[in-house]
């Protein structure tokens, strides 16, 4: 919706916001539109292309679109078919509609662990990491990109994948090797050309990390860098 829809005071939207900064989709000088961001404080709104970066301001900004929460409650007996991506902070009470990579305990260093699909964005581009709580029970996660691994309280905002009440759930979820999906009906899930993946590391051990669909590139954060791996 448009971002100037924030100002029409409707409390049943809320704008997705991280800080002063919001995603929004803006239209670039070479014709095309990419997601980029938007300073709230300065409102101006900025993508990176081609190494440079553009920027807008003034009253074409309120035109951008942008992401909203609908916090009206669903209607019931609706079946859902579309991926639900919860809101939630690193740190926060972990959520209880989540449901374990593979429906199992995965295999790490220090032992059997769930480990949850988790959603952020760094510098605008999606990445999928692992989510996990910690033994008080908030939101843990570890990401990896561009040679880095991202975790700590510097996450702020994130996405995890949810699942609905088993009356509305319209879709099926299962974990499979990468030479099986697209096929039977199945759909990979991702954002953009990132996706979820089960990377298993050189000692076997394995962490939901994102697989690059671009490069055909699987990696997690671990040990403060980005790791590639296999999936």
């Amino acid at each position: 919706m448009p971002i100037k829809t924030r100002l029409a005071g409707e409390a049943h939207r809320e704008l997705v916001r991280c800080g002063q900064s919001t995603p929004v989709l803006m239209p670039c000088k070479d014709g095309q539109q990419r997601l980029g961001y938007l300073d709230l404080s300065t409102e101006v709104a900025t993508v990176g292309v081609g190494g440079k970066s553009e920027t807008l301001a003034g009253g074409a900004v309120g035109d951008l679109l942008g992401i909203f929460r609908n916090l009206r409650p669903p209607p019931t007996g609706v079946k859902i078919y579309d991926d639900l991506w919860g809101d939630v902070k690193y740190g926060g009470p972990f959520p209880t509609n989540v449901v374990p990579a593979d429906n199992r305990q995965l295999k790490t260093e220090t032992g059997p662990m769930n480990q949850y699909v988790a959603l952020w964005y760094k510098h605008g581009e999606p990445v999928f990491g692992r989510a996990y709580p910690d033994p008080s029970g908030k939101i843990m996660a570890n990401f990896g990109a561009n040679n880095q691994e991202n975790s700590g309280p510097d996450i702020g905002s994130m996405q995890m994948l949810t699942v609905p009440d088993a009356s509305c759930m319209g879709l099926e979820y299962s974990w499979m090797p990468r030479s099986q999906a697209g096929s039977g009906g199945w759909e990979v899930v991702h954002v953009g050309n990132a996706a979820p993946v089960i990377v298993v590391d050189e000692k076997g051990n394995e962490y939901v990390g994102n697989l690059d669909l671009s490069k055909d590139k699987a990696s997690i954060g671990f040990g403060g860098k980005e790791k590639v791996g296999n999936s």
